[in-house]
């Protein structure tokens, strides 16, 4: 009605001033006007009191108002401004209440609880008098000074009320327009609204503030939050001894009772506890974390030989709180010698404790030169005990190292025997040793011949003609 009502003001107002313009039209005739004073294209015009009276199509007058709108937009709204006749309501016409429900009864609320919060009008107005009604719902945060438009708007028609309480709602559900809240504390709720007339505020349009059951013209909950926490027995760092360039890997649990997003930082210390490096990643409430070290480059070759340290600090974006120190990982050190094939084998194989055992490994060492290599012992007469060193230079092919001694003495005879080698520099296993390896056992014989064997006989008959040659040559002597 109100815009029929513009276009017919704007129409009377046009056509005096087309009598006025001498025969120019608004917008150029589709032909032209033919001797009888008609015309085509819906124009026609005609004399009256000496004054030609241009009569225009309502297509004419509409392309008129478009163009004037883009050409001259000063001068367009001026002449809607002109033009613009407030509405004035009937007498008898009466305000619809609105008013907030919220059958939820929950007053204490968390950033990620979904609300179902609902616009109640009536409207008590006949349906002919009645206009269309718009809602918005508003919400005003923790630490905020104005409202905030929550949801989309919700629109109410004439006809779309019961019929025995001129009542209706519309609801904003599932709603969580404190997500990215950064404080706690009070949240508010109000409804705008406007009904083709005015705009009204619930929470100012009442003489004071209304709340009946579940009906609200200001709605105020308490917006709370719960830290999350860390799962202490989920933090590992894994391996915990390994090379600077092994897949480690940090991992740990955090769990939020809010359900919020949890920020964690990996805080990696180096062997002085000075922060190294930190990373940052946000995961859900009560799934792991994982941090690699070589996606993040925590680790070089530097730093093989090194035992480091690190911590976490976490938070949901309201509170945040850190773990203690945790060692590791401890990187082992670069190998500068590659070592294999490590052996024994007695000169003998009834392995007596008086023969010579050679003792090899394999050795391939491209860097250092003056490499020093240890050969030790271990039987229970003998514990630990070191018997020799061979010191080599660099190499790029694999180099035989050979111990040819005799280790043993007659308190090892009968007993097993194991042995390793030690090195001035780290293997490939990042060790500067083997492992101990086993040697078998030492015959049980003390001596090296058995009393019927030829030796034994010679050796006996040796001292015996010695003792009698000696007895012979003493008693000529003295008894001469």
């Amino acid at each position: 009605m109100k815009r029929f009502a513009a276009c017919l003001i704007i129409i009377l107002l046009l056509l005096p001033l087309a009598a006025q313009s001498q025969g120019v039209s608004p917008s150029p005739p589709k032909s032209a006007p033919s001797s009888s004073g008609g015309s085509s294209g819906g124009e026609s015009s005609s004399t009256s009191g000496g004054k030609k009276i241009v009569k225009l199509e309502l297509d004419d007058l509409v392309g008129n108002l478009e163009k004037w709108k883009q050409e001259d937009p000063d001068k367009f709204e001026y002449l809607k401004k002109i033009l613009h006749i407030p509405f004035v309501p009937p007498k008898d016409y009466t305000v619809p209440t609105v008013l907030i429900w919220y059958p939820s009864g929950k007053t204490d609320i968390t950033r990620n609880d979904k609300l179902d919060i609902y616009a109640w009008v009536k409207n008590d107005n006949p349906i002919e008098v009645r206009s269309d009604v718009y809602l918005w719902l508003e919400a005003k945060g923790p630490g905020e000074k104005n409202f905030t438009r929550v949801g989309s708007q919700r629109v109410i028609l004439a006809n779309e009320y019961s019929e025995k309480k001129n009542a209706t709602n519309r609801d904003w559900s599932g709603i969580t327009p404190f997500s990215d809240s950064k404080e706690v504390g009070n949240a508010t709720f109000r409804i705008w609204f406007n009904d083709m007339h005015s705009t009204y505020y619930t929470d100012t349009m009442y003489g004071k503030p209304y709340q009946v059951d579940d009906y609200y013209s200001e709605l105020e909950l308490n917006l709370i939050n719960s830290p999350p926490e860390v799962d202490k027995g989920s933090i590992r760092v894994d391996p915990a001894r390994a090379r600077y360039n092994d897949p480690i890997r940090y991992e740990a649990r955090f769990v939020d009772t809010d359900g919020d997003m949890v920020n964690v930082t990996l805080h990696v210390l180096d062997d002085q506890t000075r922060e190294l490096k930190n990373e940052t990643q946000y995961v859900k409430s009560g799934s792991n974390v994982t941090f690699s070290a070589s996606e993040y480059g925590f680790f070089g070759e530097g730093d093989a030989g090194k035992n480091f340290t690190y911590f976490y600090t976490y938070g949901d974006g309201l509170n945040g709180n850190n773990t203690g120190i945790f060692s590791g990982p401890s990187l082992l050190p670069s190998p500068k010698i590659f070592v294999s094939d490590p052996d024994e084998d007695p000169a003998d194989e009834n392995r007596y404790w008086w023969q010579n055992y050679r003792f090899s490994l394999k050795v391939k060492n491209p860097e250092i030169s003056n490499l020093r290599i240890d050969l030790y012992t271990s039987t229970p007469s003998h514990p630990n005990k070191y018997q020799d060193t061979i010191v080599i230079n660099a190499s790029e092919e694999a180099q035989d190292v050979l111990f040819d001694i005799q280790p043993f003495d007659v308190s090892d005879a009968n007993q097993s025997f194991t042995y390793y080698f030690k090195y001035s520099a780290t293997d490939q296993n990042s060790r500067e040793s083997t492992d101990i390896l086993s040697g078998g056992g030492i015959n049980p014989r003390i001596v090296e011949y058995p009393i019927y064997s030829r030796v034994t006989v010679m050796n006996i008959l040796v001292v015996l003609l010695a003792a009698l040659v000696g007895g012979i040559m003493i008693e000529r002597r003295l008894y001469r």
